[in-house]
């Protein structure tokens, strides 16, 4: 795969505290590593539901956010959602440190498809490498970006760098064990565009809130939210397709499978915001379909919907 120079955040945090945060991240890491992975995802698991129900912003955000989404949903449900929503976060840690045991014989053991046309989609994706996929902060996200490598389609993924350097290089490490490769979000649409324009995969996600004049208000759960034309606007320039891709947990278990929506033809090229505004707003209801299909396995304690003061 081609390498993308790497653009670190324009802050990075320095001194002692990198090395301590790099150390403890590698203390939690061995330490779930050593530990047979069922007992080590719901060690993690339980800890996280607990403690994120203490925090008590994330808590006000999410239960705020998920009673907006889901109106006709008593208090109760979207309580248990979003203590399962901050589970899953916990799951994913316990799963991360587990990366270094998976290769192509036994990926799919763990991963499969939602559906026949989710697999026919990947099988494409797989055979042409051509595509920009619109992924969010869903199910194990990381596990999303492991498992395409090792099913035989690599991506690069747009990433915003991590203040600490050392914990964003073992990050992208343990990445690349599935050849996965890392664009820097400062520098990413220059690098995207050399990327697709020599056959590679590249995902973007979606369903982060775009702050100032950087996103465009298109409705997500019956509101607007100023969501990035960024990969339409990509697709558009190197005319490829878009689709919508994502990891989901089956069960609350070990399994998980693909959810791939069918290709989205690139915008015409030109200048009109129209097309760029059509196509964003149809990313983002499709990725509605998938949240609402699966609730507890999207970021809710982020502040999606914030009224414009960037």
């Amino acid at each position: 795969m081609t390498d993308v120079a790497p653009h670190r955040h324009h802050a990075p945090t320095t001194g002692v505290r990198v090395d301590l945060e790099l150390a403890g991240l590698r203390a939690v890491l061995a330490l779930l590593r050593a530990m047979p992975l069922d007992r080590a995802r719901g060690f993690v698991g339980s800890m996280a539901a607990g403690a994120g129900m203490r925090i008590p912003r994330l808590r006000r955000v999410g239960l705020e956010n998920l009673e907006n989404a889901f109106p006709e949903r008593d208090p109760a449900w979207c309580e248990e959602t979003l203590r399962a929503c901050f589970r899953q976060l916990g799951y994913m840690a316990a799963e991360l440190a587990h990366f270094d045991q998976l290769d192509e014989n036994n990926i799919r053991d763990i991963v499969g498809f939602a559906s026949e046309e989710s697999e026919a989609v990947f099988r494409d994706r797989a055979r042409d490498r051509k595509a920009i996929i619109a992924t969010g902060h869903f199910g194990n996200w990381e596990l999303f970006a492991q498992a395409s490598g090792l099913m035989g389609a690599p991506i690069h993924i747009v990433h915003r760098p991590l203040k600490n350097p050392k914990v964003d290089d073992l990050l992208t490490d343990v990445r690349g064990l599935a050849g996965t490769k890392v664009v820097y979000k400062h520098a990413a649409a220059r690098d995207i565009l050399r990327l697709l324009r020599k056959g590679e995969l590249v995902a973007v996600p979606i369903d982060q809130h775009a702050p100032g004049g950087s996103g465009i208000p298109v409705p997500f759960f019956g509101r607007p939210a100023n969501t990035t034309p960024g990969p339409a606007r990509l697709a558009q320039i190197a005319q490829v397709p878009i689709q919508i891709a994502v990891l989901a947990r089956v069960g609350g278990g070990a399994k998980h499978h693909i959810v791939s929506r069918p290709p989205i033809p690139p915008p015409p090229r030109g200048k009109d915001p129209a097309a760029l505004l059509e196509v964003t707003a149809e990313l983002n209801r499709q990725f509605e379909s998938i949240v609402r299909e699966y609730p507890e396995q999207w970021l809710w304690m982020h502040r999606r919907w914030r009224v414009p003061k960037d």
